[in-house]
């Protein structure tokens, strides 16, 4: 008993520490390079009308530095935790969906089922980084061509699916390295909100990662 507290309250101190240095990172983006691009932009706004083709040049270096402070603003809020307590699960998701499917890689879409609650102690931060690491390993690994997220707000069981249509791998050998799943870190934050991770996939057939958490 006392082996297995001491392993949980390991776990919460490393994702607390986790969770520090993603939101050191995150107000770095906000507060120094975000400020740095608004200036260049407001540099690239002062340049006075020249010739036509200087022109074109200077809108489509103003419009892609608009693109670089969008892109790092949703980076940022997807790295802050307050944040992401703050906007929802569900929010912080569609946002993390967005910020994918801009990349070109693939379509993404989101299905929410069932009436909408907030989980408890910290616990939609949880899901949503475990939500992260699916869908990292999804453009890293899973080479598809759409990913999709499914939300059921059942009154006794919070239950969310990430899925793919990509190359999938024999789930019944699975090997972290090999795959990239990261099952090891993702089963450890289920264990610690009390939750269960499971991942059912195979080759040719994609992948899809269900957390299941007990109300």
């Amino acid at each position: 008993m006392m082996q297995s507290e001491f392993q949980q309250e390991l776990l919460r101190t490393q994702i607390e520490i986790q969770e520090q240095t993603l939101k050191n990172i995150s107000e770095e983006i906000h507060d120094n390079i975000g400020q740095v691009l608004s200036l260049a932009k407001l540099h690239l706004n002062m340049i006075p009308p020249a010739d036509e083709n200087a022109h074109v040049k200077v809108n489509d270096a103003k419009n892609l530095v608009s693109k670089a402070i969008n892109d790092l603003r949703d980076l940022s809020r997807s790295l802050h935790g307050e944040k992401i307590t703050e906007i929802g699960l569900k929010e912080a998701i569609a946002s993390e969906l967005k910020t994918l499917q801009n990349i070109g890689q693939f379509k993404t879409s989101l299905k929410v089922t069932g009436n909408h609650y907030k989980l408890v102690n910290q616990k939609e931060m949880v899901v949503f980084r475990m939500v992260q690491e699916a869908l990292h390993n999804a453009l890293k690994h899973s080479r598809a061509s759409a990913v999709w997220v499914e939300i059921d707000y059942q009154q006794d069981l919070f239950n969310l699916c990430v899925s793919d249509d990509g190359i999938g791998f024999d789930s019944l050998y699975q090997n972290p390295v090999e795959t990239g799943i990261g099952l090891k870190s993702m089963k450890n934050r289920a264990a610690l909100i009390e939750g269960s991770l499971l991942v059912d996939s195979a080759v040719g057939r994609g992948t899809n990662i269900r957390i299941k958490i007990p109300q």
